[in-house]
């Protein structure tokens, strides 16, 4: 990835990605096992840019705190995590998970979703005294108690080792930490008698769906209303249009033909308004006049503005 839109040194692309961009991008790469591999164009005399020196300094001094929850560390055990995204190493006798808070809570209450292993210890990385964190256990998971404000605006560390192979109940769909929200065609209510889901390279998507009366649905817990662009990933011979409908908020859209079933494309399905806070319920259906089959990978949505 590069730091503004081009891999070389152009004097007019001032488009330059926020420190917090580059951030949240490495943490999200650790998280899913990855490395993070960012160029640096320099100029003809093999200057590095201001702004490049700016970021990378600023990226540095996020590292000199939490390094130790970037390297050597392996991919996350969660699916999703609202709140930000987690990495982790394994113990002897168990796990510590380095949690990446992005978004911190209001009310200094942070929920780890899904997990069942017994926790030792928490405390935050940033914390040189690292004061350990009261820990409630409970159905949902683990609930710490987290100080009043957060040690880093971009993103802070809480470090979490809990004892044993680790046990993680995969959690429902939610809306992430930058109000987006991906609802993938695996996790779908199927109604119809012909829809269904098909795994497996250039597929992983909703298929068959020869018959319009068939639909699909999903649920989901929004922590942050508001309005969303709702785009599909879409493969289809030939163009079709679906509505799309949350609550009394409706949508439609066309996909157009993209020349193969594997062959996925984005459709704009308009905007959804989402009012209130809470589980909602995300309805796909055909629009019958001039429906074709198509293949449905996912459905997104995005905040119209960012959250607050």
């Amino acid at each position: 990835m590069t730091l503004n839109d081009t891999w070389g040194y152009k004097s007019y692309d001032n488009n330059w990605k926020s420190t917090a961009t580059l951030i949240h991008n490495l943490v999200d790469i650790a998280s899913k096992g990855g490395n993070y591999l960012l160029n640096v164009g320099p100029t003809a005399e093999g200057l590095i840019p201001a702004p490049s020196v700016e970021r990378l300094k600023a990226i540095g001094q996020w590292m000199k705190v939490n390094s130790v929850a970037i390297y050597a560390t392996t991919a996350s055990p969660f699916k999703r995590l609202p709140w930000g995204r987690c990495t982790k190493k394994l113990t002897a006798d168990g796990a510590i998970l380095y949690l990446h808070v992005f978004d911190w809570p209001a009310d200094g209450k942070l929920l780890v979703p899904g997990i069942k292993n017994a926790a030792q210890r928490a405390y935050v990385l940033a914390d040189r005294a690292q004061q350990s964190l009261a820990m409630q256990s409970s159905t949902e998971g683990l609930t710490l108690s987290l100080p009043t404000a957060a040690p880093d605006p971009v993103s802070s560390t809480i470090v979490l080792q809990v004892k044993g192979p680790l046990e993680i109940a995969s959690a429902g769909l939610a809306q992430d930490y930058d109000g987006r929200v991906v609802l993938p065609a695996e996790e779908a209510r199927l109604h119809g008698d012909e829809i269904k889901y098909e795994p497996g390279d250039q597929r992983d998507c909703l298929g068959f769906w020869t018959n319009p009366a068939d639909w699909a649905d999903w649920s989901f817990q929004v922590t942050k209303p508001g309005k969303f662009d709702v785009t599909a990933e879409v493969a289809a011979l030939e163009g079709a249009s679906l509505k799309v409908s949350a609550g009394d908020s409706t949508s439609t859209g066309a996909a157009a033909a993209t020349g193969d079933y594997g062959k996925f494309r984005v459709a704009r399905l308009g905007v959804l308004e989402i009012a209130s806070p809470g589980k909602v319920t995300l309805a796909v259906r055909p629009v019958t006049d001039g429906w074709h089959p198509l293949n449905l990978k996912a459905i997104r949505l995005k905040p119209v503005a960012p959250p607050q």
